[in-house]
């Protein structure tokens, strides 16, 4: 199984160095020099040759990109690694993106608001996206005031949203 690390994003300079979005809390294990990541939408397989921080964004020179138009091949795509699901995390607090996907979301009452849909990273924290019963998508911050609970086991997650977040004005059509 494939799990995101990154997404690709615009060149630095003018010999193939890239900025990535960084979507992992162990930036400096999985882009170590050596380390092999794959291009999740064409499976190019990419060799990390240099890393280095630049006013806290991570910028790196992968072998096979040597120049700004290779750069601009690539730019926007996800980065993923090969993981074992089996793999467990050490915190119950701690959760890779794949095993959150496709719950079941209800709220304290035990009543079904929808299905996460996807995950969204972010500064502060990651945003769960949650599509209703009715079609549409809701963003849910993703803190344990408002997610108590995520039970992976029995593919459930239980939320504590604030009045009036999963109201009709709240929620875009779903894509």
């Amino acid at each position: 199984m494939d799990v995101v690390v990154g997404r690709l994003g615009r060149p630095h300079g003018v010999h193939g160095e890239i900025s990535v979005e960084v979507r992992t809390d162990d930036p400096e294990n999985r882009f170590a020099i050596g380390a092999k990541i794959t291009v999740k939408e064409n499976n190019q397989e990419l060799t990390v040759a240099a890393t280095r921080w630049h006013l806290s964004r991570l910028l790196i020179k992968f072998e096979e990109i040597q120049d700004r138009t290779a750069v601009d091949k690539v730019r926007g795509k996800l980065l993923v690694v090969e993981f074992n699901p089996e793999d467990a995390l050490a915190s119950d607090n701690e959760f890779y993106e794949f095993q959150l996907i496709d719950l079941e979301v209800f709220n304290t009452n035990n009543e079904k608001l929808g299905v996460v849909k996807e995950v969204l990273p972010g500064s502060a924290q990651a945003l769960i996206v949650v599509k209703t019963i009715d079609n549409k998508e809701v963003m849910v911050p993703f803190v344990n005031q408002l997610v108590p609970e995520v039970d992976i086991k029995n593919k459930r997650v239980v939320m504590n949203p604030p009045a009036g977040l999963f109201d009709e004005e709240n929620a875009e059509d779903a894509r």
